[in-house]
């Protein structure tokens, strides 16, 4: 099964950068990452005008676009699918790294900037490192923003490293 751990926090205190040094740390090791984005407020990934956005538009339940080192599959779908749903569907990576989905059970890292994050989440359990700005009470591994080789070394020690785990890379 592909280890899934989620980048949480607050608006505005640097998930997005979080998860991009993740995946670029990840790659420089060797490793296959995918990334999903939880856009709760919706998103739109097309141009207006462009042809797959005129398909899209026109209702096609799908609409892909395929480039020569790219593919995008722009799907329609009824109500919200669940962060398990969507893991489902990836394959041929070593790890997924989920921005957001705080609610849904499973492996998090908490995103916490001095000046942006008044309160900490409840994540219980599921907490299991912190990235952070400031030193903070808690009983698990905190890593500043600066330390993004050192949070992808725990990550692979925690969930790579597993004997349940095979790695795509080998």
């Amino acid at each position: 099964m592909i280890p899934v751990i989620s980048i949480v926090g607050f608006s505005n205190t640097g998930k997005t950068m979080v998860v991009k040094r993740l995946i670029e740390a990840f790659k420089d090791r060797g490793y296959r990452v995918a990334a999903i984005k939880h856009a709760v407020h919706g998103y739109s990934i097309d141009c207006p005008g462009k042809d797959s956005w005129h398909y899209y538009q026109a209702g096609a339940d799908k609409a892909v676009v395929l480039g020569p080192e790219s593919l995008t599959i722009h799907e329609r779908h009824r109500g919200q699918l669940t962060l398990r749903e969507i893991c489902a569907r990836i394959q041929g990576v070593d790890l997924i790294l989920a921005e957001g989905f705080k609610g849904v059970p499973g492996p998090k890292i908490e995103v916490i900037r001095k000046d942006f994050s008044q309160t900490r989440l409840s994540l219980g359990e599921d907490l299991t490192a912190v990235v952070s700005d400031f030193p903070i009470p808690d009983n698990v591994p905190r890593f500043s923003p600066d330390e993004i080789e050192s949070l992808t070394d725990f990550i692979i020690d925690r969930f790579l490293n597993s004997p349940n785990h095979e790695t795509t890379s080998n």
